[in-house]
């Protein structure tokens, strides 16, 4: 379901570019105090100008602890604004916000996670969602607040998943692939299949083709085979590796640690913009849904194992929280835009 104006509560895309164009002109170095006190007064004109302007400071302020090259790649950015046409200037200005907007995916899942995120071959931001074709024919799908690097060489095709959740439709590799290399010859002349590979905090999960999501939690991955096989090595190789067959899934850590099980058949429906629940804890279903929407969606603990069943679209939280609050003996309560409780009725 899309719309021409933004959802009640959020900032909308020409005030988020205006805060971007004062934050770069106040800071290029050109600034006069007559920019400074337009500045002050554009803040205080209307709440939503001043939200807009906190975000971006709490941005830049995280900027000051990136190491020093990453820290340079980013401000290099907002200040090619200054120098680029409208077109171009417009699009980086998206760019900037998206970077405000993002800039803590992945802080929980390793020391420098966060900050490789910032600067990964394909990103996408909370709520959002991308598909992204491969040279060698394979397609990542990318669900909200998701980084990855995309490495392909003569050896291997390598996904560094970053933060987030990703989908792989992995191609059998056929030896054309492009990228700095193509598959190796062996000595009777065939050719030497890479490995698709995707790398994540806790191990490492190897195909040659097929369809498997991994999904990049807190201290823990998800890995689910959809079509074909996975090998998961949990650690860094140390670890014994473990097949998983299509409709198995497993959440392991750097130790192994975890079960396998049969796997969630509705686990990729994100791809599609819903999340299926059969017979969920309410709890369960709200964390899913808050991590498609800035702020915080909450289940208080009274209601949160009351059941619920549905098909939810993701881009649309206002009327699955209606739907919620018709379905089950709950409400929302709304503190602001960003805090969301589903308690009793």
């Amino acid at each position: 379901m899309t719309s021409s104006s933004p959802a009640s509560g959020e900032l909308h895309p020409a005030v988020v570019e205006a805060a971007v164009a004062w934050m770069v002109k106040l800071q290029s170095g050109r600034a006069t105090p007559q920019d400074h006190e337009a500045c002050e007064h554009w803040r205080h004109e209307r709440p939503e100008h001043a939200q807009a302007w906190a975000t971006l400071s709490g941005f830049s302020q995280r900027l000051k602890t990136l190491p020093p090259s990453l820290a340079r790649s980013a401000l290099a950015a907002t200040r090619e604004l200054e120098r680029e046409r409208a077109p171009r200037r417009r699009a980086l200005l998206k760019g900037v916000a998206l970077l405000a907007g993002t800039a803590g995916i992945g802080l929980a899942s390793s020391p420098d996670g966060g900050w490789k995120s910032l600067a990964a071959s394909h990103r996408t931001g909370v709520g959002e969602r991308r598909r992204v074709a491969l040279a060698d024919g394979s397609v990542l799908h990318l669900n909200t607040a998701t980084a990855v690097d995309v490495r392909v060489d003569a050896h291997e095709r390598c996904i560094d998943l970053l933060a987030g959740e990703v989908l792989v439709e992995c191609a059998r590799d056929t030896g054309t692939g492009t990228g700095t290399g193509t598959s190796t010859g062996t000595g009777n002349g065939s050719a030497t299949s890479r490995p698709f590979v995707v790398r994540t905090a806790q191990g490492r999960i190897q195909a040659d083709e097929g369809r498997f999501i991994v999904r990049q939690l807190a201290a823990q991955t998800f890995v689910q085979a959809l079509d074909g096989w996975v090998d998961v090595s949990p650690g860094s190789g140390q670890l014994a590796s473990r097949r998983l067959a299509a409709g198995r899934q497993w959440a392991f850590d750097a130790r192994g640690v975890g079960a396998v099980e049969a796997a969630n058949g509705d686990a990729g429906a994100w791809v599609d913009g819903v999340i299926v629940a059969r017979d969920m804890p309410l709890a369960a279903l709200a964390a899913e849904l808050s991590r498609y929407r800035h702020g915080w969606l909450r289940c208080d603990p009274a209601v949160a194992r009351l059941r619920i069943s549905g098909v939810f679209p993701v881009d649309d939280l206002h009327r699955v929280i209606a739907a919620i609050q018709r379905t089950l003996p709950v409400r929302a309560r709304t503190r602001t835009s960003w805090w969301v409780t589903l308690e009793a009725r």
